[in-house]
């Protein structure tokens, strides 16, 4: 079955212009903003901004970068299931024998391999940036910040089964992105500021967001010149930080998300007049 409905998705997905075109463009804006960004060389007083982009650091801020990008993708999912109720093609399938149930693990199916894509294209650049960047290599360094690449997959999925929850709410491709962008902002956004810090933190949109937080700059340019008490320089630690949810913690609740996303559609299709 998986052989099956993955070559009907590879026809009608890599078929697809829009499909490759928001793909190439995913690509090239990541690896355009990490190649300029690397390339800034500014030092004041023995910060160095371009240690964010060397080992360990690197797996980090190229998770943090590559986040930017995670509402193309969000778009290209809306894109790829409105499509099958413009064209007609859920009931064609249904037509020929496919389950609902299928015609929903196909588009999953889809969407992990997206997410996969975006973890490898962030593992490639780290190995290149990383090696280019650091004045030594280490397998220790190497691999102390490689959790982030599973986190970026399930960030990357998350925002995907969000906007394939809305294509499938809504059909039509221009009012389901509309819909989508306007949750992470403002309707979120707005909602959590009538909500207390404790509760707001554990929205979907915020939770999501948080699973790739913004590397601590300040920290980690100052680590070869600050040494505090417990071994670390972060921004927390100097006490000029905010505290967040640990990630282990936020990893698990957009893990919660995204089975609820999935849920959430899986009704919808069940009852859904294709």
């Amino acid at each position: 079955m998986l052989k099956k409905l993955l070559t009907i998705e590879g026809h009608k997905t890599l078929f697809y212009p829009t499909f490759r075109t928001i793909l190439i463009i995913h690509a090239i804006l990541f690896l355009l903003v990490t190649a300029v960004a690397s390339n800034i060389s500014l030092t004041t007083q023995g910060i160095r901004i371009d240690k964010v982009f060397q080992f360990p650091h690197v797996w980090n801020t190229l998770a943090w970068i590559a986040s930017w990008f995670n509402l193309l993708l969000g778009i290209l999912a809306i894109l790829l299931v409105s499509n099958e109720f413009q064209f007609k093609t859920f009931r064609k399938h249904i037509i020929d024998g496919l389950s609902r149930n299928e015609i929903l693990l196909s588009k999953l199916f889809v969407f992990t391999l997206l997410a996969a894509y975006t973890m490898i294209l962030v593992f490639i650049s780290g190995i290149l940036f990383g090696i280019a960047k650091s004045p030594t290599f280490s397998i220790n360094d190497f691999i102390q910040g490689l959790p982030y690449l599973p986190v970026l997959f399930i960030q990357s999925l998350g925002y995907m089964l969000l906007g394939m929850l809305m294509a499938f709410l809504f059909k039509n491709s221009a009012f389901s992105i509309i819909a989508f962008l306007l949750y992470f902002f403002p309707v979120e956004p707005i909602i959590r500021a009538f909500m207390s810090d404790g509760v707001a933190a554990f929205m979907p949109a915020k939770t999501i967001a948080n699973l790739t937080p913004m590397p601590d700059f300040v920290g980690i340019s100052l680590s070869d010149i600050i040494q505090i008490s417990n071994g670390s320089s972060s921004l927390e630690a100097m006490g000029i930080g905010s505290e967040s949810l640990p990630l282990l913690v936020t990893t698990l609740i957009a893990i919660g998300y995204c089975l609820l996303f999935g849920l959430v559609t899986k009704l919808i299709v069940d009852h859904k007049n294709f």
